[in-house]
């Protein structure tokens, strides 16, 4: 054993060793440095081998939480019930020492702690049960609320009344209760109010790890002195012995004995921690007697983790809930029957936008009373975000589903509708409640389709697949619905089948009114297929009929007849539109009237009909048909009135009349065909017939094949240019004539006259005249000279005077080339002079001026008179070869060309005579007086380099300079 010298002197030591009993500190425990504490500041983290504060900043009310600041109180409003900051925890005065034993059975609200006014040494007994009664109000006084946890004004909880502890409580005095030692064994300073003001190490240890520094000793200490309980942080009471030792300055040591039941078990509060973390959850503890609040190391963390402050100007961030629980006991059970069954759930909204689930139960004693309430309180902020994102994602879902114009409806496992949007109650004439529930097979008008199999399947539809089918996404194109009234609406359904969350189908369907689309084709199709003017079909609509019958079985009897109206175009100008119109409306009703059995009039264009006959046999053969139509349309028809006899070109076709080609003939191969011979029919004359053949379609086809490939090899430059040299009397060139040439890839070479007719019909004869004038220009530029120079002619048939540009085309060309303007002869023929324009003779006369020369190409053969040749500045004349020909044997052409070569000599004008092929040609012309000539006997067209070496050799040879007999062979050129 140690010697007394051994043990701790002073205070401490004689405490030690009088007080020593069971629960007490060993001898050798350590010796706790004294310092100076403030009631008000935190206690735990500043204690030497203090551990975590006791859950929590501060209980509820208290001047401190076991070592937190203690909050405000909470305020009750005048005239309400009392929220858990009531004078004393549950209606009592909590007096410490009162006379009453330890647990007397005494009714909440008298003024007893727990029941009874315990005085120190009392020897009442513990473990009797103290009912509830019913809880005071708090109404707010001039001091501010009073608080069943103390309401010390020290700590921002207002002043504290006689109501609370008899006087007011004093103010503690902080400047020397470090200078006090304690004993190792728990021990405690308070001050007169009982304001606990220092502790030491094994106190901490017994209570839990915490520090009650600020607290109020009937907050922590319950029951007499020889027999009491302490208030442990994990919301046990620990068995005590009291024994008050007073000190100056009006405080006292309070040393605790703990009976061998009460000592602090060792224990691993971490799994319970990790769990909590785990979860994001935590747990407190509101003991009703002793007016306490405590919380779970778990829930101080996750406070500190999502940034909440639990106790503010308004108290505890739990309080809210504690004084619910609170008022629904002071109701008592016979009023809130399930209040001690269920479990009271609200959520905590604290600033920052975190959400927190708190669930409160009440732990009762064995005979029923109310001992504690424990709250588990747990972050549900990323539930109810989640929450809130699928309820606004839904809300957006059903407004999409409201707006959406086309019906749409949701079906459940057992086929019955369970929601749909306004439109679809619109299109079924249904509101929604009379929809819901009406199974899917009611909702189809064809009871067939609803019905095969519908039992087989629980009453589903055939048109309800399920989902487990490889396509569960599909679409009906017509699917007749039954409105409320019992008429019937088309309508397309695009059917969606998924398995719900409990595992059934469902059916999600969108449905589109499919009538009203029809009915609106129908009026397109009819727009699109009929004439409005005659109400007979169209082109679309006949060649709709056409090929119809062209793909039956008997469609070598088809037969297409086309009409054309002779000279309408006199109608219209004659007697207006008006009349015009009501005359191609009597020609159609005689058609839809008078044709013979299976043929359909339609109206092509203006005044343009066809008709396709399904069996020419029946109609009396080909030839009878096409005279039938022809008949129909000719005749007098009155207009406003007046009489008007009508003519009709009529063509006909059948399938035979079609080339040969990869398909099959169509019918707008046969109303082309027939169109190719109503232009036949007009060359023979007013009101005939024509009949189509092979023989006549197939030029018509060669020369659109021609037009698309001349346009391409304009385009590409794939034309070229051979020269026929112009000669004097001597041999001497003097020009040369470009002509156009053609090598298709595939028919070799084109002829002119093949070509050519097809650009004046197809409007391509102004861009060859371009090409061959910007070909001519560049080549000519290039020829050699000996002595002058040689001039090149062009003919121009589309590029002429009267064209706006034409002055600005032809400077373009002859500058850009780098041409002389006395090296280009342009050629016209007479009937493009006739009448010209003054602008045009203008045109001509400024590039005369500057040195082009003008000829008139094919003289005599047009409509001009030879006083016309006066009026042109041309300086040139050619003689056409229609009169050459005949000119040493033909006494009329003798007399034409004489005329011409005189005329043109009175006005100046030279003379070029063309198609010269024999030498008594040439000797004929050359006693007329013809200054020069081109043809044959001279020279063929050259090549641009055979042209090269004529022009170097000096000239050609002619019948003058060398011994040609009269009738011999032209020049081997």
């Amino acid at each position: 054993m140690r010697r007394d010298a051994d043990r701790p002197t002073g205070l401490a030591g004689d405490l030690a060793r009088v007080f020593g009993g069971p629960g007490g500190a060993p001898e050798h425990a350590p010796r706790p440095a004294p310092g100076p504490r403030s009631a008000a500041a935190p206690r735990a983290a500043e204690q030497p081998g203090a551990d975590a504060p006791f859950g929590a900043e501060a209980p509820i009310g208290a001047s401190a939480a076991f070592g937190g600041e203690a909050p405000s109180a909470l305020d009750a409003p005048s005239g309400a019930e009392a929220r858990f900051g009531a004078d004393a925890a549950f209606g009592a005065e909590p007096r410490f020492g009162a006379e009453a034993p330890f647990g007397a059975e005494a009714p909440f609200g008298a003024e007893t702690a727990f029941g009874a006014e315990a005085r120190s040494g009392g020897g009442a007994s513990s473990g009797t049960e103290a009912p509830i009664a019913e809880l005071p109000r708090a109404t707010h006084g001039a001091a501010g609320p009073a608080t069943a946890f103390g309401g010390d004004p020290a700590h921002g909880l207002g002043d504290v009344t006689d109501r609370d502890f008899g006087r007011p409580a004093p103010q503690p005095d902080l400047t020397d209760h470090s200078a006090v030692q304690l004993p190792p064994s728990p021990a405690l300073l308070c001050d007169a109010a009982g304001v606990v003001l220092h502790t030491n190490a094994a106190l901490r240890r017994l209570a839990g790890s915490a520090d009650p520094t600020g607290m109020k000793l009937p907050q922590l200490l319950v029951g007499p002195d020889s027999d009491a309980r302490l208030v442990r942080a994990d919301r046990r009471l620990a068995r005590v012995k009291v024994v008050r030792w007073p000190q100056p300055g009006e405080r006292t040591v309070v040393l605790l004995t703990a009976f061998p039941d009460a000592a602090p078990a060792a224990s691993d509060d971490a799994p319970a921690l990790d769990l909590e973390r785990a979860t994001r959850s935590g747990t407190w503890t509101f003991d009703l007697q002793a007016g306490t609040l405590t919380r779970s190391e778990g829930l101080v963390e996750l406070y500190r983790t999502l940034g909440v402050r639990p106790d503010g100007p308004d108290g505890p961030i739990e309080g809210e809930q504690v004084e619910r629980v609170c008022r629904m006991l002071r109701r008592g059970p016979e009023q809130s029957p399930s209040a001690a069954r269920a479990a009271h759930a609200s959520e905590i909204r604290p600033e920052g936008g975190s959400v927190l689930s708190c669930r409160t139960r009440i732990d009762r004693t064995p005979g029923g009373a109310p001992l504690r309430l424990i709250g588990t309180i747990q972050d549900v902020t990323d539930r109810r975000r989640a929450e809130s994102r699928a309820q606004r994602s839904g809300q957006r879902f059903a407004d999409l589903v409201a707006t959406i114009t086309t019906g749409v409806a949701m079906l459940d496992g057992r086929g019955r509708v369970v929601d749909a949007n306004p439109a679809l109650c619109q299109l079924l004439d249904a509101d929604l409640e009379m929809l819901r529930g009406v199974p899917a097979r009611s909702l189809s008008a064809d009871p067939h389709a609803s019905a095969t199999r519908s039992a087989e399947r629980g009453g589903l539809p055939d048109w309800l697949r399920d989902p487990s089918h490889p396509e569960p996404t599909y679409r009906i194109e017509s699917l007749p619905l039954l409105r409320a009234d019992g008429t019937r609406v088309d309508c397309e359904v695009v059917v969606n089948a998924a398995p719900s969350d409990d595992g059934r189908p469902f059916w999600l369907l969108v449905v589109t009114d499919v009538g009203e689309r029809r009915r609106a084709a129908d009026v397109l199709r009819e727009a699109n297929t009929v004439d409005p003017l005659t109400r007979l079909p169209n082109r679309a609509g006949l060649l709709e009929v056409a090929d119809r019958l062209l793909a039956g079985p008997d469609a070598d009897r088809v037969a297409v007849v086309c009409g054309d109206v002779d000279d309408f175009a006199r109608v219209n100008t004659g007697l207006g539109h008006e009349a015009g119109d009501t005359l191609l409306a009597e020609v159609a009703g005689r058609l839809q009237r008078e044709l013979p059995h299976g043929c359909t009039a339609g109206r092509l264009s203006a005044d343009e009909f066809a008709v396709v006959c399904a069996d020419v046999g029946e109609a009396g053969g080909l030839e009878r048909f096409a005279a039938t139509v022809a008949e129909l349309m000719c005749g007098t028809v009155t207009v406003t009135g007046r009489p008007v006899a009508l003519t009709a070109s009529v063509g006909v076709a059948t399938r035979e009349a079609v080339p040969a080609g990869p398909r099959p003939a169509r019918g707008d191969d046969l109303l082309r065909s027939a169109e190719v011979a109503v232009q036949q029919a007009k060359q023979r004359g007013r009101g005939t017939v024509a009949v189509a053949d092979q023989g006549t379609v197939g030029p018509v086809q060669r020369q659109l094949e021609l037009e698309a490939e001349l346009r391409a090899a304009i385009e590409a430059d794939a034309l070229r240019l051979e020269y026929q040299p112009v000669v004097g009397p001597d041999g001497t060139v003097l020009s040369a004539e470009a002509l156009l040439r053609w090598s298709h890839p595939v028919h070799g070479e084109v002829s002119p006259g093949e070509f050519l007719p097809v650009a004046q019909r197809s409007g391509l004869q102004r861009d060859l005249d371009l090409w061959v004038l910007r070909t001519a220009a560049a080549e000519a530029a290039t020829w050699p000279r000996h002595g002058q120079r040689i001039a090149v002619a062009v003919n121009l048939a589309g590029l002429l005077p009267a064209d706006p540009a034409f002055l600005d085309e032809v400077t373009a060309v002859v500058e850009g080339a780098g041409l002389g303007w006395d090296q280009l002869v342009l050629e016209l023929v007479e009937t493009s002079l006739v009448a010209l324009p003054q602008p045009a003779l203008d045109a001509m006369g400024e590039l005369v001026r500057r040195g082009v020369r003008f000829a008139v190409d094919d003289f005599g053969t047009g409509y001009s008179s030879l006083a016309r040749l006066k009026e042109l500045p041309a300086q040139t004349v050619k003689v056409d070869r229609a009169f050459v020909t005949g000119v040493g044997t033909d006494p009329a052409d003798f007399a034409l060309a004489r005329a011409v070569v005189e005329v043109a000599r009175a006005m100046g004008r030279s003379t070029v005579a063309e198609g010269v092929e024999t030498a008594e040609q040439f000797h004929v012309l050359r006693g007329l007086g013809v200054n020069a000539f081109q043809g044959w006997l001279f020279a063929r067209s050259l090549r641009p380099d055979d042209l090269h070496r004529v022009l170097r050799g000096g000239g050609l040879p002619t019948p003058a300079t060398a011994a040609t007999p009269p009738g011999g062979t032209p020049h081997a050129w």
